[in-house]
């Protein structure tokens, strides 16, 4: 027992800052995930206003209806060349959100 209470002690140091450092990287990894899924929610935010803004200069003629499926489709377009994934209802959502904000 005195055997193992003697290496402990002799190797605490190491047994501390293996621990340490096991914990700043899950914490790191962790605040990455966080700070990736912001700055992806933020850019698709961006990408859907810059689209609604695009859609009602070109498309002064088309109906409200008309205009919402043509931002959709284009912010969809473009959300796909940048490998951003996103799901239908966060996609309508923000649509609509842009949308409420441009009136």
């Amino acid at each position: 027992m005195s055997d193992i209470f003697s290496m402990v002690s002799d190797n605490i140091i190491q047994i501390l800052t293996a621990t340490i450092t096991g914990i700043v990287g899950y914490l790191g990894i962790k605040i990455k995930k966080i700070i990736e899924d912001y700055l992806q929610t933020k850019l698709k935010k961006e990408i859907i206003e810059r689209t609604v803004v695009y859609v009602e200069q070109i498309g002064e003629e088309l109906t409200c209806d008309e205009k919402k499926k043509k931002a959709t489709e284009k912010a969809l377009e473009w959300m796909k060349e940048k490998k951003i994934n996103i799901s239908d209802t966060e996609l309508e959502i923000l649509v609509e959100s842009a949308v409420k904000c441009f009136k």
